[in-house]
Order: C-alpha cells, then sequence, then structure tokens
C-alpha cells in the first residue's frame, strides 16, 4: 500500500486517538482513519504507510452510521482538540467504554471483573474550565498565530470559538489573544528557536461561595527574561483586559511564566505578576480550593465531585483506613474527600506551586489530618520509612498520563496495603500499571475488584476511570 491510494474500508472501532480502525486484504492491513464511526463503510485516501499500519483521510462515507452528528465547531474537521464531536453522546460512552476495556485487555491481558459503564458528563458542552493555547510563529504580516494543534502535528488553527470551553473562557481567550498580537510580540518559532510566546493558558473559576474569587485567570508563557520595556507593554496590556473598560472579558488577573528550556512540560520555574488576582476558587462539594494558573485541577468540576465521591467510597469500603497515602495530591482537591473517611492522610504533591496551595487549602477548608509532603513519588516511595509491609492501609495513586513509574509501583507493593486506588486518564498506562500490580512477588497478590468510567471530556477520546485493587485474602 502506498501514499495516495485510495481505500474502501468497513470501519471495526475506533481507538484511544478517536481514530476509526480498519483491517484490509487477506493480511488484515490496519488503517486509521479519522472522522469515522464503528460500522461505517467509507472510502479513505493513504497519508502516509509503514510496514504495519496506513494513516488515511476520508474521501467519502458510503454507509453513515446512525450515530453520526453534525459536529458543532467549525474547524472541528482541522482542530486536533476534539475527536468525537461527530458522534452522538450515547456512541462517545460506548467508544469509551470500549477503548477502557480494550486496553485492560490487549495490554494489562486482564480481564474486567463485569462489563464497563461510563457515567455520563453532567454537561456535554462548556464543560472545560482551563486552556493551554500554543502560540507560534506568523507569516504575511502578522506577529503569531494562537490556538489549537491540528490533528497528528504541529501546525496550529487560529482560535474562533470552542464549544467545549466554560463561556468566560472563551470571550477572554478572544480578547487576550487579540491584544497580544496587536501589542507586537511574536509566536515561537520551535524550529528556529526564536519569538517572544509560547503559550496563553486561561483558567475559570466556578464558586458556589459568594466571597470567593471567580472570573478568569490568564497565564503569558514567554521563551525568555523579558526586557524591562517589553515587561511594562505586556503588563499595560493584560491591565486593559483586565480594566473597567473589559467587563465582558471576565478577566481577574494575569501572570508572566518564563519556559526557557526544553521539553512538553508547558511551564518554566518563574512566575511574575502582571496584573489583578493570582488565584482563582473552585467549589466541589460544599469544599473550597484556591489554586493559581499552573497547578492541575479537574477541567469538568460537576464530573470531578462525582469522581472523587466514587474514590473516597472505594477507599474507605470495607474498613475504614486509619493511614491512607495520596500520591499526586496536586492542591488537594481529591485530598479533602479522602481525609473525611481516613485517620490520617499523607498527600505527597513535587509541583511546589501546587503544594503551597494544598496546605492553604486544608486549612481554609478546616483540614486537620492531612500531611503534605513536596517530593516527587519516586523519590517519596524510595524512602526507609514509607515503603515497609503496613506502613499504610490504603493508597490512592492519581497520576499524569504517563502512569507511574516502576519504582512507585514496586514501592506500593512493598508496603502491601490492603487496598489500592487508580485513577486514570490514560487506558494504556492504567492497563500497564495493573498488570506490574496485580503481577505477584514477595508473596503479596493483588486482584482487580472493580472498573469504573467516567466522562470527564466530551466530544474527545478521553476517559477518565477508577480501578480498585484489592489484596487477596491470606497472601
Amino acid at each position: 500500500m502506498n501514499q495516495g491510494d485510495i481505500v474502501t474500508a468497513d470501519i471495526a472501532s475506533v481507538n484511544s486517538e478517536g481514530e476509526g480502525v480498519a483491517r484490509v486484504g487477506e493480511d488484515g492491513f490496519v488503517l486509521f482513519v479519522p472522522g469515522v464511526l464503528p460500522g461505517e463503510r467509507v472510502v479513505c485516501r493513504v497519508a502516509r504507510t509503514s510496514k504495519k499500519y496506513a494513516a488515511c483521510s476520508v474521501v467519502d462515507i458510503l454507509t453513515p452510521s446512525k450515530d453520526r452528528v453534525t459536529p458543532r465547531c467549525p474547524s472541528y474537521d482541522r482542530c486536533g482538540g476534539c475527536q468525537l464531536q461527530h458522534a452522538s453522546y450515547e456512541a462517545q460512552l460506548g467508544i469509551k467504554r470500549t477503548i477502557l476495556t480494550d486496553a485492560l485487555r490487549r495490554i494489562g491481558k486482564i480481564e474486567p471483573p463485569r462489563a464497563v459503564n461510563c457515567l455520563p458528563s453532567p454537561s456535554e458542552w462548556a464543560y472545560r474550565n482551563k486552556t493551554a493555547l500554543p502560540v507560534q510563529a506568523a507569516s504575511k504580516g502578522k506577529s503569531l498565530i494562537c490556538g489549537y494543534y491540528e490533528r497528528m502535528s504541529h501546525r496550529v488553527v487560529p482560535f474562533r470559538e470552542c464549544a467545549v470551553l466554560e463561556p468566560s473562557i472563551e470571550r477572554a481567550a478572544k480578547l487576550t489573544i487579540e491584544a497580544i498580537a496587536e501589542s507586537g510580540f511574536t509566536g515561537w518559532d520551535e524550529r528556529k528557536k526564536t519569538g517572544d510566546i509560547r503559550h496563553i493558558v486561561l483558567r475559570s473559576g466556578i464558586s458556589d461561595a459568594p466571597d470567593a474569587s471567580s472570573g478568569v485567570l490568564t497565564g503569558v508563557v514567554t521563551a525568555r527574561e523579558l526586557s524591562a520595556r517589553e515587561f511594562g507593554k505586556l503588563k499595560n496590556t493584560e491591565q486593559r483586559i483586565c480594566g473597567k473598560d473589559s467587563k465582558d472579558s471576565a478577566l481577574v488577573g494575569a501572570v508572566l511564566n518564563i519556559k526557557s528550556g526544553g521539553g512538553n512540560f508547558i511551564w518554566g520555574p518563574v512566575f511574575k505578576p502582571l496584573c489583578g488576582k493570582r488565584f482563582i476558587d473552585q467549589a466541589l462539594d460544599g469544599y473550597r480550593f484556591r489554586t493559581d494558573i499552573s497547578a492541575f485541577f479537574q477541567v469538568n468540576p460537576r464530573q470531578a465531585e462525582s469522581v472523587f465521591r466514587y474514590v473516597r467510597d472505594a477507599a474507605a469500603k470495607g474498613k475504614t483506613p486509619e493511614r491512607l497515602l495520596e500520591l499526586y495530591s496536586g492542591v488537594g482537591g481529591l485530598t479533602a474527600y479522602l481525609a473525611g473517611v481516613a485517620g490520617k492522610v499523607d498527600a505527597v504533591e513535587e509541583w511546589r506551586q501546587a503544594c503551597r496551595q494544598m496546605k492553604e487549602n486544608m486549612t481554609s477548608n478546616g483540614i486537620e489530618n492531612v500531611e503534605s509532603h513536596e517530593d516527587s513519588a519516586e523519590n517519596f516511595m524510595e524512602r526507609d520509612d514509607v515503603a515497609i509491609p503496613g506502613a499504610y492501609d490504603s493508597v490512592v495513586l492519581d497520576p499524569p498520563r504517563t502512569g507511574c513509574d516502576e519504582r512507585v509501583i514496586e514501592g506500593v507493593k512493598k508496603i502491601a496495603p490492603q487496598k489500592i486506588v487508580y485513577v486514570s486518564c490514560n487506558p494504556a498506562t492504567l492497563a500497564r500499571d495493573l498488570s506490574r500490580i496485580i503481577s505477584p512477588s514477595a508473596g503479596v497478590a493483588y486482584e482487580l475488584e472493580s472498573l469504573e468510567a467516567f466522562d470527564m471530556f466530551p466530544q474527545t477520546a478521553h476517559v477518565e476511570s477508577v480501578a480498585v485493587i484489592t489484596r487477596i485474602t491470606g497472601r
């Protein structure tokens, strides 16, 4: 099969990238086709090929699925932010159940204890409370392009609107991009390593408390230290947006972050205030959490409440843990829930800003049985006073998409807790890590008790899940 070939194929499933999967020919050669649904017969063009698979684009849909709908976003055919807007919401939930189950079977060699459910999000649209927009250099007289990456590329699609963003962020993003571009700042050129602005990040606050900090925070990530003149220009720009003459923007504060090094992590180590507030409040089930622009917090707050309640109840089911360990605790959103069912919680977080905010959040919520540890999960689990049998009754893991380092898994197994609750946003790394946990070692054996999926990211192929792992009695 060669680039440019036209192929007719029957779509069997959708993978974790939101691509349709088909097999053609006697040898079952694999095709990946975005924008299609299971059961559809399509005509596609081969864009690139390898020995094992070909990436394709759709030419025509011969047999549309009954689950096909019209995407809401005008940039959907190019933007890589969403992958499933062409599917009905019920179909999206089914696709996510299949993605999670298939990953467990294919990667982890694990059979789920029962059929996996996927809890719908309270909102299918306008749910996201944060977005990070890459900024690139532009040509033809423009200073920069800001938006989302195209599918499977690092080319930026200019931001027009985004149906999954909370409306105040959408409005603030348009104003911020326009104002910074008019100020003469340039976008980042990854190839040449030149330019001023790498990212524009926005986060909104949702709160049920009248005295809480609400509105939208902005973070402008630059590729270098700005001169005094440049800093003043950026500060004046943000002050105008946050000023009384721009009430519709909902912007209440802005910070500058300097990221001069490489890597995929957005943030650098240096933050400087530009104007207004530096923190925003989130309210979940009566708790209030203060966070800055950089710290991790679930992007779908109302669905986060469902996940956190489920994890809390799972951690306490059967026996209340006297000592509970939480790794990757962030600003303490899940920590507060866990503190309500445990004698003591040790919460571990390596991002300094998040760790500081977590301590403040525990105090402001009147929670006294949490001890915060500013450390990486890997280093913490290798401490002599931690990785010993019986140190904790329960362990809760909520790692990033890359999952847990093998040292973390080994450290948890040395503790040999009665229960492990694993919160995941990536079925592939969850399956890998579950396989490591369940694999017997040093006389300790575990089994997967339950697995639940939660739709934290409607319109995308991403799925949040919670696995509950219990120690086998007598081992």
